[in-house]
């Protein structure tokens, strides 16, 4: 029997084979592997062709990386999708670009085998691969897809978590719309004039000092800004951060003038000296 030409047995590669391996292969394909830098989960698998395949996926940019090592031509290729859209694909030693959709092909099917849903979610579709996983163990909880089944507490990925959380939130924050927007904004500035009134109640009843009520009001229209950009992820509200920072000023310019008019009991039972002013200043 003649043997076949390089050309036939490329095309033979190609086709289209489906699956047809037993369930216990197919659940044991892929397996996890430590990330490289940038990626938070990977996983490997070797195609029954000796295909190697490796996937690596980015959670907080929705970014996963597919890289190929085909039998037939010894050559590496990447792929590059983020939510769904085909970002890159390329041979990696030359750098150029390249079509892999007929090659994907014949190795669709081993994908929807992958544990990992959020993967699936992400690919979107493309090279027809399913966005539904056919492993008994499919899972978008992340908690599942730890490498080892004992938790350790690691700072690196406490520090993940808690990005996790605040891409999350400003996720849902660009999503709000119209009054839900507003309430939403809403609360938050409640909370901090909540706490202002608060440090002035304290200072009312004389557990503040002046010089503490003043050092409290201005160094919270500095964290007020601060809460609003990193943890309620929004646009700082610069007229509320003004209001606080001027409070405080006019406590220590109160407790200053009270000197200067030779008063030196507590500001706090001077206050309404304060409100005779500004009636006399402004006519309030």
């Amino acid at each position: 029997m003649s043997s076949l030409t390089s050309k036939q047995l490329k095309e033979k590669i190609l086709e289209d084979i489906p699956i047809n391996l037993s369930k216990e292969f197919l659940f044991h394909l892929w397996k996890k592997k430590k990330p490289s830098e940038n990626y938070h989960r990977s996983y490997y698998a070797k195609f029954p062709d000796g295909t190697d395949c490796t996937i690596e996926y980015n959670f907080l940019r929705e970014v996963v990386k597919i890289e190929l090592h085909f039998i037939e031509d010894s050559r590496d290729y990447c792929i590059l999708i983020q939510r769904g859209s085909i970002v890159k694909e390329r041979e990696i030693q030359s750098n150029r670009p390249v079509s892999l959709f007929k090659r994907m092909q014949k190795y669709k099917d081993y994908f929807s085998y992958l544990v990992d849903e959020q993967i699936l979610k992400t690919i979107g579709g493309n090279y027809n691969i399913s966005e539904k996983s056919n492993h008994p163990q499919a899972t978008s909880d992340f908690s599942f897809l730890q490498l080892n089944k004992k938790i350790f507490i690691k700072p690196k990925r406490i520090f993940d978590q808690i990005k996790i959380y605040f891409y999350q939130k400003e996720k849902k924050q660009k999503q709000l719309k119209g009054l839900q927007k507003f309430y939403n904004r809403m609360l938050g500035d409640l909370f901090d004039l909540f706490v202002v009134i608060l440090f002035f109640y304290f200072f009312w009843i004389g557990k503040l000092s002046s010089y503490a009520l003043s050092f409290l009001c201005i160094l919270y229209s500095i964290m007020s800004g601060f809460f609003d950009s990193f943890i309620r992820r929004r646009n700082p509200l610069l007229l509320k951060s003004l209001l606080f920072f001027f409070a405080g000023v006019l406590i220590i310019w109160f407790q200053y003038q009270l000197f200067e008019w030779g008063i030196y009991e507590p500001a706090n039972e001077k206050l309404w000296i304060l409100y005779d002013f500004f009636k006399q200043k402004f006519g309030i």
